[in-house]
């Protein structure tokens, strides 16, 4: 086939955006102004994951790390209030809803999956490579150390997938978050907006009931209906936060309620049955109290709260609720018979805290810094790849050489002549 001057010169100019380069680049918002940082959330990171050391280390197998019964070392009271720290990662799961939907607004499929990637593992690689170096110097008590496999497996981050054992006991925790990145990555692809997150909390939440009422293990595998309505609630609750009250939210937020107050059971019945003292309606009255602290932060009544070094202490966080578990209790039991108790409680806690800084300043940033300038460099390529294809190479040639399209300067699609927006 011929073509004339006019329409080669239209093909020279036109441009063309491919389907790989439409989603990696794909601003999912108009760009807005920034809103202002919620510092009462990283105060409420630190609570949860404060909760969480405490279960492990005064009431989860605590006799075999002390040696002794933890209520009469610190007292019943303690020991029955970090009973029931294990309800921190519920309260995780619903400020992962809040901030995942918050972080991910205006952002590309590549800006979005960079930012988990960077956030999640340097300080998870660096905990796993330290808890195993520990356990096996010191095992556990009537367990073998970890083997070679075992620890390559856990580096993945998809250990359970591989049916291979947690190398420590929160590593659990991480797959279903990723479960939830990965089903979030479509509303992403697509452009978070309104409409789609409502969508698709909608959406989850059936499908989940689907889930939890039938036997298809894939479905239930996929999609972990027994915490699906603790992100729900926390990402209709930012909708609430951003858009203002409706209804229909509020409609979410109870109904994802009662389905946590139901479910809920499934979580304390296994402690219930192994002999511990565990109730189902202080569980949910812990719950209820988390959804109050998040109904809080939507409607702005901890707006005043605005110290800065929360920023710090949030950030202390991730790395704190990786290390403190195994590494804590092999302290505790080698220092147990020679340091009183409340100073070596004290001593465990304040060095776990110490060390998530330590590994926060000279692990996290500069390993999230390269791995972040790695994969923008890696979607670069991408979409290099997918500016030089030939967008007219179904048309032969036929002795006419046509004019293959040049790369768009601008560093996101052409479609879009105005910068994304860094919300």
């Amino acid at each position: 086939m011929n073509l004339t001057h006019a329409d080669r010169s239209t093909l020279k100019d036109q441009t063309v955006e491919f389907p790989v380069q439409a989603v990696l680049d794909r601003p999912t918002a108009p760009a807005t102004s920034r809103a202002p940082r919620l510092y009462v959330l990283d105060l409420l990171r630190f609570f949860a994951a404060m909760a969480v050391v405490a279960y492990h280390l005064l009431f989860a197998d605590a006799r075999e790390s002390w040696g002794a019964n933890t209520a009469d070392l610190f007292g019943a009271s303690l020991r029955q209030a970090a009973s029931y720290g294990w309800l921190g990662v519920e309260l995780f799961f619903m400020i992962s809803g809040f901030v995942i939907c918050m972080s991910s607004w205006g952002r590309s499929l590549s800006d979005f999956f960079t930012s988990r990637i960077t956030r999640l593992m340097p300080a998870y690689l660096f905990a796993v490579v330290l808890t195993a170096s520990v356990l096996m110097l010191w095992p556990q008590p009537g367990e073998k150390a970890p083997d070679l496999r075992q620890i390559i497996g856990n580096l993945t981050m998809a250990q359970n997938l591989l049916q291979l054992n947690n190398l420590d006991e929160p590593y659990w925790t991480l797959l279903i978050e990723l479960k939830f990145y990965l089903l979030f990555l479509i509303v992403v692809a697509f452009g978070v907006t309104y409409r789609r997150v409502l969508m698709f909390c909608m959406i989850w939440t059936t499908l989940a009931l689907f889930a939890h009422s039938s036997d298809f293990k894939l479905l239930t595998l996929v999609i972990e209906p027994r915490f699906t309505s603790y992100f729900v609630a926390g990402m209709a609750l930012y909708l609430i936060h951003r858009f203002g009250q409706s209804l229909l939210l509020w409609c979410i937020v109870g109904f994802s309620f009662a389905i946590n107050a139901v479910m809920l059971d499934s979580r304390v019945a296994p402690l219930v049955k192994s002999g511990l003292p565990m109730s189902w309606k202080v569980s949910l009255i812990l719950v209820a109290f988390f959804y109050l602290l998040m109904i809080g932060i939507a409607l702005g009544w901890f707006a005043r709260i605005q110290w800065r070094g929360l920023v710090t202490i949030g950030a202390l966080t991730y790395p704190l609720y990786l290390i403190h578990s195994a590494n804590g209790r092999t302290v505790i039991r080698h220092l147990r018979d020679d340091v009183p108790p409340w100073l070596l409680l004290g001593g465990v806690v304040g060095g776990a805290v110490l060390l998530a800084y330590v590994v926060h300043r000279f692990v996290e940033r500069p390993l999230s810094r390269a791995l972040r300038n790695g994969l923008k460099s890696s979607f670069q390529k991408v979409r290099a790849a997918s500016e030089s294809r030939d967008p007219v190479d179904a048309v032969p040639p036929e002795g006419d050489q046509l004019v293959r399209r040049q790369p768009d300067p601008l560093p996101w699609p052409a479609t879009h002549r105005d910068p994304p927006s860094d919300r």
